[in-house]
């Protein structure tokens, strides 16, 4: 066995090839579908003591997740808090069926 260098390269590769094939980064902002980020929100405005207080936020939340609305977050506005909420988008109207009915008996 012949005895090698740590700067030797490897019979199978050249250094001058990977700059060459070393690809451009890819873009920072993921690619989504369209319709995947359909979402509407909503705020409601509390006051510090009802945040503190530990029975108005938690009633406050709990009607909204019945209604399908999920917290996002709590954001200081000056001397009250803004409760940031967020939920799927509904669509406007039924998805149309495409295609022929079956026939009628």
């Amino acid at each position: 066995m012949r005895v090698r260098s740590e700067e030797e390269p490897e019979p199978d590769e050249d250094p001058g090839e990977e700059a060459a094939t070393a690809a451009p980064p890819g873009p920072l902002v993921p690619a989504v579908g369209p319709g995947a980020r359909d979402v509407e929100y909503r705020t409601e405005l509390v006051t510090a003591a009802q945040v503190v207080d530990g029975s108005t936020l938690a009633e406050q939340l709990t009607k909204a997740s019945s209604d399908g609305w999920d917290l996002v977050d709590i954001i200081q506005a000056g001397d009250r808090y803004t409760i940031l909420l967020r939920r799927p988008k509904t669509p406007d109207r039924e998805a149309r069926r495409v295609g022929f009915l079956p026939p009628p008996r």
